[in-house]
């Protein structure tokens, strides 16, 4: 775990060691090029048994480059029984046909697309790229989109749907690019909601009242999934024969619900116009479906898309400045955007240790290795295993 407390340090470290360049932009650049690095080694590199995905996709890919049929087929065959979605399939058999065999292909080439589409979103959004990097490391973002690779790709295109389609109105372009995420994870359809909760306007009896349905639907959430056909489902058999509510879901829903409150908090502190439609689009849907995590915590896949907004979006309330027309003083300003930013920071890490200690089978991060490339037999060979 110390190997982990140290490399999260790294990224605070960089934005400091930025700060040398007077250059606001030089300072930018700087911090993309290193947290690269960051990113794509200490991910990239790493051994088949840290996080919980990565040895079924190493397996997957593994297993599909043996056939000398199906590396001799068209890349756009598809497969019923491989249970993965379309564009995925067409993904690993590209790389199996055209890259390599290799099946630390999936690992490596994941990596680079999660750690180039994730530093592209934070540096479109936010001046200091190293320390919300580190936000996103101690949020649990990055741990998780390395982790659930096929996602990471809809996540991928979903950060250039809303940045550059969603935010400028160009609904259906948007669209368009959820359809063809939902074509790596089909949990991408949800972001359709998007538009609708945009055009609803921002006040407190409208978040109620989309609160408030999102409970009811909770309480009658295996009946709907029943009636779209998904009672098969394995997650929907383990939710259904949990007699408590679970663990996770509750401290999921408590963690989103701190996070979106204290920036709606920083917001009425230091501005007095309207929450911006499109946050308050993100917001409304993150916490609806916090709302049915403790009945149902595999929906928390959905909120995967929502995090990274999240979390840039309280990044730029702690850095914004208040309008002339909000009566307050500097100090408590920024005496209130410290607060926020050590609080959130606290319940991040709070969330790390808990898991890290009465859950560590949820992350497999400890103990991380590197992949020894030289080892050309791996137990993870033996795909799949559960």
């Amino acid at each position: 775990m110390l190997v982990v407390v140290l490399y999260a340090l790294l990224f605070p470290l960089v934005s400091l060691t930025s700060k040398v360049f007077v250059h606001v932009r030089t300072q930018k650049v700087f911090q993309m090029l290193l947290c690269f690095v960051l990113l794509f080694v200490f991910f990239g590199f790493r051994d088949i048994t840290v996080l919980n995905d990565t040895p079924h996709y190493y397996g997957f890919y593994y297993l599909k480059s043996l056939y000398t049929s199906y590396r001799n087929e068209s890349i756009f065959a598809f497969h019923l029984s491989d249970k993965f979605e379309y564009g995925f399939q067409v993904l690993v058999h590209f790389l199996i046909k055209y890259v390599s065999r290799s099946p630390y292909t999936i690992i490596i080439f994941s990596a680079f697309v999660i750690t180039i589409s994730n530093l592209w979103f934070i540096q479109r959004k936010t001046q200091d790229v190293a320390m919300t990097c580190f936000f996103m490391l101690i949020g649990y973002v990055f741990f998780m989109q390395y982790c659930v690779i096929r996602q990471a790709f809809a996540i991928a295109i979903f950060y250039v749907a809303y940045c550059c389609y969603l935010e400028k109105g160009r609904n259906k372009g948007y669209c368009l690019l959820i359809l063809l995420a939902t074509l790596f994870h089909t949990s991408a359809l949800v972001l359709l909601l998007l538009p609708l909760l945009k055009r609803i306007r921002p006040t407190k009896r409208h978040t109620l009242l989309l609160l408030v349905g999102a409970l009811l639907l909770t309480l009658c959430l295996f009946q709907l999934l029943s009636l779209f056909g998904l009672q098969d489902s394995v997650y929907y058999k383990v939710a259904l024969q949990k007699e408590t509510l679970s663990i996770f879901g509750m401290m999921e829903l408590a963690i989103m619900g701190t996070t979106v409150g204290t920036c709606y908090g920083l917001h009425r502190r230091i501005h007095c116009k309207a929450v911006d439609r499109n946050v308050y689009a993100v917001f409304v849907l993150a916490l609806s479906v916090a709302i049915m995590l403790p009945v149902f915590s595999f929906f928390s896949r959905i909120n995967d898309y929502l995090w990274p907004l999240i979390i840039v979006i309280f990044l730029r309330y702690v850095h914004s400045h208040p309008t002339d027309s909000v009566a307050v003083s500097h100090s408590q300003y920024h005496l209130a955007q410290r607060v926020a930013v050590l609080f959130i920071g606290c319940v991040f890490v709070a969330r790390i240790a808990v898991v890290s200690t009465f859950r560590p089978e949820w992350l497999h991060l400890v103990p991380y290795r590197f992949y020894d490339f030289s080892n050309h037999y791996h137990y993870y060979h033996l795909y799949p295993q559960k």
